[in-house]
């Protein structure tokens, strides 16, 4: 029985026996795995940094101004960007690493000599009516930075007491506390373990359909500290007694004399499953030079948003694919739209790269992908990362895949390294 590269569109495939059984099977397991963990809400743990407010009084009066740290408000729309930074370990590709065509001659099916295909991007080419593959994948991703700045050095400065406040005062209470500043920094480690147990099954030669459900880690923890400062030392303003975290008998230089300083510190995290993705493809053209298919991505929001684990509504994800082979070189391109409520944020996404077949069990890829956020408080991020990996079949029909994105730019939360492991299996 030998290789050979066939276009498989042009074969018709009798359906491989138990084909359905299998991918009912996993359809159960999806829908038994939907019941997720419950925890302890996520979204709570930042805006409730030092009770959420910062309660100053100028000494000896007892009416207390609040204000909101400044550097809270760069949380704001964090659960929106983690909905988008949950993209960048996207779902692996329904593609299936191999293509079979039926051989007459000996009765029996012959696999195609192509690449094992690429890590995350769709290639126009089905799987096949009848075949059936299955996978599991994870990715690991530390969280270093938000719109740029260091997630463990997040800084803002502000006056010590809110202009309205001041204005209440004796002039000579104004003149003394205008110049005193509230300067707060906040230390914050975030990450997500991410896996997704996906299969797929091939209606026709043209259309196959595929589900996926994500089961999610994630792990937050964080560090604040305020600090009063007044350049001219003539003191007068202090936070609070009732302050959260308020620092007495400190040890540290800015922290020696009493209400001068407050801290507070949080550490959370959250398991269970996710979301469950619902895919479909089609191709619908096969040229000489690009193959062309359309497909569709269905989110149901069985994860708790709340703990970051999911999105708060469905999603609906049209995509257009290119691709094709020439030789050993597979070029591809994928481009969609995912329509997300507000809460979660709309994007415009898109994959761009190729996948080199090394050997006929060694295939190498290089990507780059692309996240346009629609705006969120001000923000409109735009996210290119770059990516590499390599596919790898050690025997039969089973493939292991490994892949690392590093980031282009430093819009929205990012890491500086996202590790994505796969292994697959088709039948």
């Amino acid at each position: 029985m030998s290789i050979r590269t066939v276009d498989l569109g042009a074969h018709d495939r009798a359906p491989r026996p138990g084909a359905w059984r299998y991918t009912a099977s996993f359809l159960v397991v999806v829908v038994l795995g939907s019941a997720r963990a419950q925890a302890e809400p996520l979204n709570r743990l930042i805006p409730g940094l030092l009770g959420g407010v910062l309660a100053t009084s100028i000494s000896p009066r007892d009416v207390t101004d609040a204000q909101r740290p400044l550097v809270a408000d760069r949380f704001r729309g964090l659960s929106a960007a983690l909905a988008a930074a949950r993209s960048q370990a996207p779902i692996p590709s329904a593609s299936g690493a191999f293509g079979f065509v039926l051989e007459p001659e000996f009765d029996a099916y012959v696999r195609v000599a192509q690449s094992l295909g690429p890590s995350f991007a769709e290639r126009a080419q089905t799987i096949g009516k009848g075949a059936v593959t299955w996978s599991i994948s994870y990715s690991r991703a530390d969280f270093d930075s938000l719109e740029g700045d260091s997630l463990r050095h997040l800084r803002s400065s502000q006056p010590a007491l809110s202009e309205s406040f001041l204005q209440q005062l004796p002039p000579g209470d104004q003149a003394r506390a205008r110049d005193n500043s509230l300067d707060t920094e906040i230390d914050m480690r975030l990450s997500f373990d991410l896996m997704f147990l996906a299969a797929a099954y091939g209606l026709t030669d043209s259309i196959d359909v595929s589900a996926a459900l994500s089961i999610n880690h994630v792990r937050m923890r964080g560090r604040a500290q305020a600090v009063i400062t007044d350049p001219n030392d003539d003191g007068g303003v202090y936070f609070s007694a009732t302050q959260k975290g308020v620092v007495v008998g400190g040890t540290t230089p800015e922290c020696e004399e009493d209400f001068l300083c407050a801290r507070d510190e949080f550490s959370g995290s959250a398991f269970g499953t996710g979301d469950i993705f619902l895919r479909g493809k089609w191709r619908f053209l096969s040229t000489e030079w690009a193959d062309l298919a359309a497909a569709a991505v269905t989110t149901l929001p069985t994860g708790n948003a709340d703990d970051f684990l999911g999105f708060h509504d469905a999603t609906f994800t049209p995509w257009l694919i290119a691709s094709k082979t020439y030789g050993r070189v597979a070029p591809h391109l994928n481009m969609g739209y995912a329509l997300r409520s507000g809460n979660d944020v709309s994007q415009a996404q898109w994959i761009a790269g190729a996948d080199l077949r090394a050997t006929d069990w060694l295939t190498l890829a290089a990507d780059f992908l692309g996240y346009h956020d629609d705006k969120r408080d001000g923000i409109n991020d735009d996210i290119v990362q770059s990516a590499i990996g390599a596919k790898l079949n050690p025997f039969g029909q089973w493939v292991l895949g490994t892949n690392f994105q590093f980031p282009l730019n430093r819009d929205g939360v990012r890491a500086d390294v996202i590790y994505s492991a796969q292994l697959e299996y088709t039948f």
